[in-house]
């Protein structure tokens, strides 16, 4: 019975800290220190909504992208030099001259 106070409380308390939160980022409660919710709509020229983080997805979606094509290239280029290492032709010109 004790544990389940304990729990009670802990997630009444994860509770309020998750409301006050949503609160502040929704504009509902402004942040301390910082401008209220209807002037900051007005510095930002009324164009809030649900893409306000658009332009992040997009940035991280590209930045994926690069890394991705950027090993590609780099893996690409590594076998290769590996090839012209291995190559039997080269190994072959290597150990004929190696006799003479």
């Amino acid at each position: 019975m004790g544990e389940s106070n304990r729990t009670e409380t802990w997630q009444q308390s994860l509770q309020a800290v998750l409301n006050a939160l949503n609160q502040t980022l929704h504009g509902a409660v402004p942040c301390p220190g910082g401008a209220p919710a209807s002037t900051a709509v007005a510095t930002r020229g009324g164009h809030g909504g649900r893409n306000d983080n658009a332009y992040m997805y997009i940035l991280f979606v590209m930045t994926l992208f690069a890394a991705t094509v950027g090993s590609l290239i780099l893996g690409y280029t590594r076998s290769r030099k590996v090839d012209k290492r291995s190559d039997p032709y080269h190994v072959y010109i290597k150990n004929r001259v190696s006799m003479i």
